[in-house]
C-alpha cells in the first residue's frame, strides 16, 4: 500500500493525519472538499482513503459511489458523526472501519496504521463460518473480506465439519442453532480433535442467556457474539483472535525449534565437556611428565654424591686387593659404607615415589609437612644454584584436602621461582615461605626476589600454554594445572601479585 488519500475539511486534522502517515513512507494526498476528493479520485489510483463524512460541499459517503471497487481501494471512515444507521449502511458497502474522531486523535491514527499494516502483510487468514443464514454469511463476508480475510461459509454442521477437516483455518465462527446439529455438539466434536485444540472459536448466536454463554465458554468456545452483531465488535473480536492464534502458533513453532536446538546444544555441550576433560587429562599428563623431568633432575642431584662415594669406596677396595692389603677391616668398611650410600639412594627413590601416588579421598594433614617435603625434594638442586629457602614456621596448621596434590602445586611454584631467579641472574637468590592465619582463612605464601612479573601479562600466567620463561623450556601448564588443582579440586584459592622486587603466590585455605 503506497498511495493514500486523506479527505478532511479541517486543515488541522488533515495535516496531522497526513503528517503521521508520511512517517511510514506512504505517499499521501490531501483533499479538503468534496470536489477536491472527486478530482483526486479521477486522476489517481489510491489503495486507501481516509474519509470524513461531512464536507462543506457534499457528503463524504457519496464519494464511495465514485470508487469502482472497494476491494482494490479500501475506505476507512474517520468522522465525528455517530449515525448508527449510516454506520451500518457503510459497513454493508464494505468499508474497513468506522472510527469516531475524539480528543485523542493520535489514537485514531494508530488504529488506521494498524489496519494498513494488516493489509500490507498480504497475508490471507481463512475463516470458517458455520451458520444456516445466507444473510449472515453475506454480512460477514462484506465486513471481513476487505480486511484480507477469506470466508468459507457452510450452512450445516455436517458441511462445516468436513470443511474443517479438509482445509486450514485461523478461526471458526459458529452459530448455535443449526438445522442438523446444535452448536454445543459441534463445539464438543471440534475440541475432541487434537488438531483443533487451540483453534479460536467465536460463537455467533441470537440467544445470549447466561446459560448459553456459560455452556459455550465451558465447552471450549473462545468468545461469544450476540446477533444482530455490531460490525466493529465483529471486526475487533475477529482481529483479536486471529492475532492471538497466529502468535500462539508462532510461539509453539519457536518452542519446538528451541527444543530441537536445546537437544542439539545439550549433545554439543556434553561432547565439548568430554573433549575438555580429555584435554585437561592430556595437559595434566604433560604437566606430570614435565614435573617428572624436574624430579629426575633432582634425584640425579641427590644420587650424585652417594654414587661418587660408592665409586671411591669401590676404587679403594680394588687398590687394596691389587696390593694384597685387603683385610677384614677393609671388607667391613666397604660393607658398612656402601650399604649406607645404597640406603641413601633407596630412600631418595621412596621419597620421590610418594609424590606420584594419587589419593582419591581428602584427608587431614599438616600444611607444614608438605612445605618441609617440598624443601627436602628441591634442596639439592636449590643448593647447587645457591638459592636460599627460608621457612621457620613452628606452629602446626592442620588442613583438609589432597596432600600430594598440594605438594605438586608447591613444587610447581618453587620450580618457577628457581627458574626465574636463575634466568634473571639474581645475585642473592631467596625464596621465603610463610603461613599466616586470620579468623576465616589460613594463607600459605611463597615469595621470591626475582623482580616480579610484567603487569601486562600477570593476569595470563594461569592460562594454559602461557609461559613467562624466556628460554621457552616451560610447557606453560604448571601454573594452569596448579590453579585447577587449588581452585576446582581443592575448592581453595590460588592468587598471585607483585611485591617489592619479586612476586608472591598465595594459597588461601578456607577454615
Amino acid at each position: 500500500m503506497k498511495n493514500i488519500l486523506v479527505v478532511e475539511d479541517s486543515k488541522v486534522i488533515n495535516n496531522i493525519v497526513s503528517k503521521e502517515l508520511k512517517k511510514f513512507d506512504f505517499k499521501v494526498s490531501q483533499a479538503f472538499t468534496f470536489e477536491d476528493a472527486k478530482s483526486f479520485l479521477n486522476s489517481n489510483d489510491y489503495q486507501l482513503i481516509v474519509l470524513d463524512l461531512h464536507l462543506p460541499d457534499g457528503e463524504g459517503s457519496q464519494l464511495i459511489n465514485n470508487i469502482q471497487s472497494l476491494t482494490e481501494t479500501k475506505v476507512v471512515v474517520l468522522t465525528s458523526s455517530q449515525d448508527e444507521e449510516l454506520r451500518k449502511e457503510l459497513f454493508e458497502h464494505g468499508i474497513l472501519d468506522y472510527i469516531i474522531k475524539d480528543k485523542n486523535l493520535i489514537y485514531s491514527i494508530t488504529e488506521i496504521i494498524k489496519i494498513i499494516n494488516t493489509l500490507n502483510a498480504k497475508k490471507t487468514n481463512n475463516v470458517l463460518l458455520i451458520d444456516d443464514s445466507k444473510f449472515i454469511g453475506s454480512a460477514v463476508k462484506t465486513i471481513l473480506e476487505p480486511r484480507n480475510y477469506k470466508i468459507v461459509h457452510s450452512l450445516t454442521a455436517k458441511d462445516g465439519l468436513e470443511e474443517l477437516e479438509e482445509s486450514k483455518f485461523n478461526l471458526l465462527i459458529l452459530d448455535m442453532e443449526l438445522p442438523d446439529m446444535h452448536g454445543l455438539k459441534v463445539l464438543e466434536i471440534v475440541r475432541k480433535n487434537p488438531k483443533f485444540l487451540y483453534l479460536p472459536i467465536l460463537i455467533l448466536s441470537g440467544t445470549s442467556t447466561p446459560e448459553i454463554v456459560r455452556n459455550s465458554l465451558k465447552n471450549g468456545a473462545s468468545d461469544f457474539l450476540k446477533k444482530p452483531f455490531i460490525s466493529e465488535e465483529l471486526i475487533l473480536k475477529v482481529d483479536l483472535w486471529i492475532d492471538y492464534f497466529s502468535k500462539e502458533r508462532e510461539l509453539k513453532e519457536k518452542t519446538k525449534e528451541l527444543e530441537f536446538v536445546n537437544k542439539d546444544l545439550e549433545k554439543f555441550i556434553a561432547k565439548e565437556i568430554e573433549k575438555n576433560k580429555e584435554q585437561q587429562l592430556f595437559m595434566l599428563q604433560q604437566n606430570r611428565l614435565a614435573q617428572m623431568g624436574e624430579l629426575i633432575s633432582m634425584i640425579a642431584h641427590q644420587w650424585r654424591q652417594p654414587l661418587n662415594n660408592l665409586y671411591i669406596i669401590n676404587q679403594i677396595m680394588i687398590a687394596k686387593f691389587q696390593t694384597g692389603k685387603l683385610d677384614d677391616d677393609s671388607v667391613n668398611y666397604f660393607k658398612k659404607n656402601s650399604k649406607k650410600q645404597i640406603d641413601l639412594m633407596s630412600n631418595t627413590i621412596d621419597d620421590f615415589t610418594d609424590f606420584f601416588k594419587n589419593k582419591d579421598e581428602k584427608e587431614e594433614f599438616a600444611l607444614n609437612k608438605v612445605i618441609f617435603d617440598a624443601i627436602d625434594i628441591t634442596r639439592p638442586i636449590f643448593n647447587n644454584n645457591k638459592i636460599t629457602i627460608t621457612f621457620d614456621v613452628k606452629e602446626q596448621y592442620l588442613v583438609f584436602g589432597y596432600q600430594n596434590a598440594l605438594l605438586q602445586v608447591v613444587l610447581n611454584i618453587l620450580n618457577n621461582a628457581k627458574d626465574a631467579l636463575i634466568e634473571k641472574e639474581v645475585e642473592d637468590k631467596k625464596i621465603k615461605i610463610s603461613i599466616v592465619e586470620d579468623e576465616e582463612d589460613i594463607v600459605l605464601e611463597i615469595e621470591d626476589n626475582a623482580g616480579g612479573i610484567d603487569e601486562k601479562i600477570i593476569d595470563k600466567i594461569f592460562d594454559p600454554y602461557f609461559s613467562t620463561k624466556q628460554s621457552k623450556n616451560g610447557t606453560g601448564l604448571g601454573l594452569y594445572m596448579s590453579k585447577m588443582i587449588i581452585d576446582e579440586q581443592m575448592q581453595w584459592k590460588l592468587k598471585v601479585c607483585n611485591i617489592d622486587n619479586g612476586v608472591k603466590f598465595k594459597i588461601i585455605v578456607n577454615k
